[in-house]
This record gives structure tokens, sequence and C-alpha cells, in this order.
């Protein structure tokens, strides 16, 4: 690690103050320590804090020349609670990233290949865009200033050189970055997403090598509106879906959507809530699967059509007369019944 890396990992300018050098490696150290950050990075990332730090130190203290290297094998003391451990020499970063999934993803597990580009400061010239030489800068030839006529040239004022920005040495535009002071870095991976991922949760994976960097992903997962289903707070995977009411009278079977595809389901006109158990979601990620709950609506058509209206009389007549052929039905009890009633009515009327 060079003075420059160092500079950077500690996102510092070169002419920090040792309090502010010491207060940056604090904070970072307070959010990288393994025992408070769970990215899959986060020990790399330690280290590379705790080795710019102790190359800062050395470098200020006298006990490092810049652009030695001695730093990298792990010379001098680093600070209390340092890790030890040497960094490999490719930068590793950590790209955030959204996904998201549809439903059935979510439920059954998935792999996706995520593309993408990570755009990281150029560490070539520090985010410049520009290298310092060591030459004096041509335009004000080592003066920082260039002198600019004013009054019709009777006078002159003296300005800081553009080209040098007043330092008087000469600049060179970084051929890493041409000039932009940043690096685009794409990557591909495939990514499994296991069974009972949820919406909300973070998931880490591992540093891959793209490029001239190692890229880790920490993705944070979407989980898209379904047309059909809806997994309510608990968990519990629900869907409501209209049945014709007829064929719920009538018992039949009709196809149900769930998660892996169409499937049977036998209508029952006693209930209205059916339970699929294993079709929903998982219980835990990983986990085995939750029951599915359907509700039905029983649907009847409008009553404005005459055909409609004489095939609904044939089904009314043909009904009334099964059951007045059964005795061990209440309708055909209850016609007797009518039937008698009625009888005794007209004789009582007779006899007055």
């Amino acid at each position: 690690m060079d003075t420059q890396e160092a500079y950077q990992e500690l996102g510092l300018h070169p002419s920090a103050t040792d309090a502010q050098l010491k207060a940056s490696w604090r904070r970072l150290v307070a959010t990288w320590h393994p025992d408070r950050n769970a990215a899959a990075d986060a020990g790399r990332r330690m280290q590379s804090i705790n080795k710019a730090y102790q190359h800062i130190r050395q470098l200020r203290d006298g006990s490092l020349d810049d652009g030695d290297d001695r730093a990298d094998s792990g010379a001098g003391a680093a600070p209390s609670g340092a890790a030890q451990a040497p960094e490999p020499d490719t930068p590793s970063k950590t790209h955030v990233r959204k996904v998201r999934l549809s439903l059935e993803d979510a439920i059954l597990g998935c792999t996706r290949t995520l593309r993408g580009h990570f755009t990281h400061r150029c560490t070539a010239c520090v985010g410049k865009g520009q290298r310092v030489l060591a030459k004096a800068c041509g335009t004000c030839r080592g003066s920082g200033a260039v002198r600019t006529a004013a009054l019709f040239g009777w006078l002159w004022n003296e300005e800081a050189c553009a080209d040098c920005g007043g330092d008087g040495r000469q600049r060179e535009r970084c051929g890493a970055c041409e000039g932009s002071g940043e690096r685009a870095v794409a990557y591909r991976r495939q990514v499994r997403f296991p069974a009972g991922v949820r919406a909300g949760q973070v998931l880490s994976v591992p540093s891959a090598r793209h490029g001239d960097m190692d890229i880790g992903l920490e993705l944070q997962v979407e989980i898209e509106p379904h047309p059909l289903f809806v997994l309510d707070e608990g968990g519990v995977l629900r869907c409501e879906m209209p049945v014709n009411g007829y064929a719920w009278m009538a018992g039949c079977w009709v196809d149900v959507p769930t998660p892996g595809g169409l499937q049977q389901m036998r209508l029952n006109r006693d209930a209205l809530v059916y339970r699929m158990n294993g079709q929903g979601f998982p219980t835990t990620p990983r986990g085995p699967r939750g029951d599915y709950i359907i509700k039905v609506v029983p649907v009847f058509p409008a009553q404005d059509d005459a055909a409609q209206d004489a095939l609904l009389a044939q089904l009314i007549e043909y009904s009334t007369r099964a059951a007045a052929a059964d005795r061990t039905q209440p309708m055909g009890q209850w016609q007797r019944r009518m039937k008698r009633w009625n009888s005794s009515q007209k004789e009582a009327t007779r006899d007055t």
C-alpha cells in the first residue's frame, strides 16, 4: 500500500492533521469492525483501514520513507485492537444494489445473473484526474502565477496559474482514468436466492475479481406485487378467487393457481375457505413451506336472460318434484304437511 492509497482508504487529504487522521480511523473502525458489521468483506476492509493508518503514522513519525513498502509487511506496531493479518494487494469494494424478485421466485428460490458497473475513485491519481510531475509548470515557469494586462496594458495583475493550480508544478492527465478521476469496473455474477427470502432482507455475496478490483455485492431484496397472490404480514400466502355459483353448489372441480402452477381443487357448497398444506410461503428461509389459503367467492349470473330464466324454472320444477317424492327430505315433509293443512282448511270452510 502506497501513501496515496493509504490516504484514500481513510478518506483524507495528505494535509489532514494528526487529530483528523485518528478521528477518521476511529470512525471507520467503528463502522467496519467484524463484531459490528456482518458484511462478508468486513474483516478485509478492517485490515485495509488499519494498514493505511499504520502506514501514515510511520511516515509522519519518520520511521518510514515515502514510497517505502515496509508497512505492507506488517512492520511497526498497529493501533490497539488492529487486525494483524496481511491484506491482498487487490482493492476490494462492496456494491450495494436492490434486486426485485417475483413472489414465485421468493417462494421457490431462484438463480439470477446480475450485471452492472461499479464506479470508484481512481487510485492512480486519487480521484484528481491528473498527476503532479517533478517539473516546473510550463505556463508560469514554476512561479505559480501569471500576469494579465489591466487598464489598457498600463497595469498588470497577477493571478494564480490555472494549469498548475498555483503551486508551480507541472500536471499530467491521468491515463488510468483518462482525466475523469473515476474508473468504472463491469461485473457479472450469478447469485442464488434461497427459498423463503423476504422483502427487506439483505444478502451479502462474497467478493470476486472483476478487472483490477475485488467486488462484493450487498443485495437489498424487494418483492414485486403479484396479480393473484397476497403474502400477509404473518407470512401466510392467500388467494381470493371468484367461482361459478352453480359449480360451487354442484361441488365441481376447479383450477386453482399455486406458486408451482395450476392444481385441481373440488368445491364444497358448505365451505368458502380452503387450505392447501405445504403450498404456501416457507415458514423460515430454506425451511418447509407453510399453508396456502384460498377463499372462493360464488358468483351467480344476473337473472335478465329469457333462456336462462326458462332453464332455472325447469330446475326448480324438477327439484320440487324430486323433493316431494322423497319422504325423508325436509322439503317433501313440508309439502305433505302443507297439503294436509290446506285440506283441513277447506273442510272447515265448507262446514261453516
